[in-house]
């Protein structure tokens, strides 16, 4: 019989957090779950340690790719083989409180079908598990409209940690999943409020781990972040900044997506204009500032 949870763990030597994440999953208090490790052929220790806790745990699947296909790619996988009705994504380095997986189920459970997911309150925390901000983003919006929804996503995303939520995998099979690019998280869940409500728990359950190594600090420039995501992104990739590639992907995502042709076209005008709006404010804000600092200095 399959299992209610899958959770895909897709990890790239990830031996230094990897042990307290595996380990957050199998603790929960909600058992009926598997948990797919997909190893992006990593050359530290992550292939034994995963396979130390396939001793231990029957509910635990482990794949290793013979080569490093991208992060964009492994995430994919980790879906692709699961089995679950419900899907959760787990990065090596966070953490979910025990009751995380449960709560989450009860919640989709009792929802309406048009609930795409739903996600925890998150925290962020540093390499020893101190607190260091809580709550994180909160992009949930139940209104009916679906560039409503899109904008709620586009002008609250900031560490995009729902994006670990619980989603129905019926709902996610009818998105692109994780795309080749910077921001491809930013647009999956931007595709997730076009097709249905995300709603919120309001419990911090789920931990979002702030070190050096991060994937987004680790490969800061455009080029890396391009390598990160797929192995040929340097070639792929438009020449374009980080964002504004970001949000021509939501675009083109709203203009494909399963919705009327007049969502989608509002979808579409909401992706862009959210995106520079929002930039725009932030770009005011930086020069009040400035301002206000070189006052004080005067």
């Amino acid at each position: 019989m399959s299992p209610r949870v899958s959770i895909g763990l897709p990890v790239y030597n990830g031996a230094n957090f990897l042990e307290r994440s595996i380990d957050s999953i199998l603790k929960q208090d909600f058992e009926d779950l598997e948990l797919i490790v997909a190893d992006n052929a990593s050359t530290d220790a992550t292939e034994a340690i995963c396979r130390s806790y396939l001793e231990r745990d029957s509910r635990i699947r482990y794949f290793r790719n013979e080569s490093n296909v991208g992060a964009a790619g492994n995430y994919n996988k980790t879906f692709q083989l699961a089995q679950g009705s419900y899907f959760k994504w787990a990065a090596h380095d966070d953490e979910c409180h025990q009751s995380m997986i449960g709560k989450c189920v009860r919640y989709l459970d009792s929802a309406p079908l048009n609930v795409a997911m739903v996600y925890p309150l998150g925290e962020l925390i540093d390499e020893e598990g101190v607190t260091l901000e809580s709550p994180l983003d909160r992009i949930a919006s139940s209104d009916p409209r679906p560039y409503r929804r899109l904008s709620r996503v586009l002008w609250s995303l900031n560490m995009c940690d729902p994006v670990f939520g619980l989603i129905r995998a019926d709902c996610l099979r009818r998105t692109q999943l994780i795309g080749p690019f910077f921001g491809a998280d930013y647009v999956l869940l931007g595709e997730l409020a076009m097709l249905g409500q995300i709603h919120e728990i309001p419990d911090v359950c789920f931990r979002l781990r702030a070190h050096q190594k991060r994937s987004m600090k680790a490969n800061a420039t455009r080029k890396a972040r391009a390598a990160w995501y797929t192995t040929d992104g340097t070639r792929r990739q438009l020449p374009l900044p980080n964002w504004d590639r970001m949000i021509l992907e939501m675009a083109r995502s709203a203009l494909r997506a399963e919705i009327p042709t007049y969502s989608r076209l509002t979808c579409c005008l909401a992706a862009v204009s959210t995106h520079y709006w929002r930039r725009f404010r932030n770009f005011g804000g930086r020069i009040k500032t400035r301002l206000l600092n070189r006052t004080a200095r005067s």
